[in-house]
């Protein structure tokens, strides 16, 4: 039993590194002039984790409460997991509709021509995720819905880390109702604008 406790501790800080590694590895983008370098700092990434992963089990091989330790540390590590891909089933519908419905208008803010480049980068960051903050500022292009009026959440879903709002609004000049469907990724602390669609 202690040794199977053993194995998941060790792979569950593994798997957590080389979570942590790919979650930050956007910062080592400038080193991949091609896939092979890319592969070697992807297997340069796993050995130290194993190394890393093998010095931790020596060093708690001493401790006295091993075992105990070990599964406290793998039970953490399996509930940051869970919120990790589960994350919208840990909040209320009506926060994240709230939320999804605040960064819908940063969002529609964007095309304000009276912002400066910096103030509409800023909205940008709030409103969506990294990506595509950058790739809108790097282009200057921002895919613009025309505003709507009296607004409202039609429709719910959440899917693993993922969930969707699709709202439904008046246009005040064709006096016509239009529906569009936007997608939130946790990204940081809150959620972000990943993806939109117009369903009309």
């Amino acid at each position: 039993m202690r040794e199977f406790v053993k194995n998941i501790f060790l792979s569950l800080v593994a798997i957590f590194l080389f979570a942590l590694f790919l979650k930050f590895e956007y910062h080592l983008n400038l080193l991949y002039f091609h896939w092979t370098i890319e592969f070697i700092v992807l297997l340069l990434a796993i050995v130290l984790i194993v190394l890393f992963a093998s010095k931790l089990s020596k060093w708690m091989a001493s401790l006295r409460y091993k075992p105990v330790i070990e599964t406290v540390i793998s039970l953490l590590l399996l509930v940051f997991f869970l919120h990790e891909l589960f994350t919208p089933y840990f909040y209320q519908e009506d926060y994240l509709s709230k939320v999804g419905l605040e960064k819908i208008e940063k969002y529609n803010q964007l095309t304000n021509s009276d912002l400066t480049t910096q103030e509409r980068e800023k909205l940008s960051k709030e409103a969506v995720v990294k990506e595509m903050a950058v790739s809108f500022s790097i282009t200057g292009y921002y895919p613009r819905f025309d505003l709507l009026e009296n607004v409202r959440v039609i429709d719910f879903s959440r899917r693993f880390n993922q969930y969707e709002l699709v709202i439904e609004g008046n246009h005040p000049e064709q006096e016509t109702t239009r529906t569009l469907q936007y997608t939130f990724a946790k990204e940081g602390m809150g959620f972000k604008i990943i993806g939109f669609a117009d369903l009309n």
